[in-house]
């Protein structure tokens, strides 16, 4: 059986190595870099040892790698923001790295108000995808939305896959009510 592969980016460019050659070769460098880890369908930037992810190995079109600081500021440019529960803000240097493409990207001038959620909230929209689709090759399983949206944001998102050449994955927003934790949107007229 092979080793999962996932994407990674490093030294700027993506690669899709299986997790051996990205351990081996991070060790190598000097000093060796930081692995950070984000979820496609949350949008979400953190470590590589999240809790909240402790359902198991990610396939590559869920989870993308970067190394460094350059892999930081890639992941922000991308439009991933912090994860509230493995809380990659609190790692040493990681303002320093993002604080000037965070401003940019959002006006925020802190870290403090770049992992505000409710200044910069869950919303997997805001991601790069004419980027990150053609490397990645196919989409997430999920995407999740803030709730509260509109069917014409949904169809909006729909449109901008399609003109990326993808078909939209499920779509929804996190639901702590309900037993899958996930509700999702449909379309009229969709399934």
């Amino acid at each position: 059986m092979s080793e999962q592969r996932y994407f990674i980016f490093k030294y700027g460019c993506y690669e899709h190595l299986c997790v051996h050659d990205i351990v081996k070769y991070a060790r190598e460098q000097d000093p060796s870099p930081f692995l950070w880890s984000a979820r496609l369908g949350t949008g979400l930037l953190g470590l590589t040892s999240c809790p909240a992810g402790n359902k198991g190995p990610k396939s590559d079109n869920e989870v993308l790698l970067a190394l460094g600081d350059e892999g930081l500021v890639k992941f922000v440019e991308l439009g991933f923001i912090t994860c509230p529960v493995c809380r990659p803000d609190s790692v040493d240097g990681f303002w320093a790295a993002v604080g000037k493409t965070a401003n940019e990207m959002y006006g925020v001038c802190s870290l403090e108000e770049f992992i505000d959620k409710g200044r910069i909230p869950f919303d997997a929209r805001r991601l790069a995808w004419e980027e990150l689709l053609p490397v990645i090759g196919r989409t997430p399983g999920r995407l999740y939305l803030p709730p509260g949206l509109d069917e014409s944001d949904i169809v909006s998102l729909k449109s901008r896959f399609g003109r990326i050449g993808f078909a939209l994955p499920e779509v929804g927003y996190y639901d702590h009510k309900s037993e899958a934790r996930f509700s999702r949107y449909t379309i009229s007229g969709s399934d």
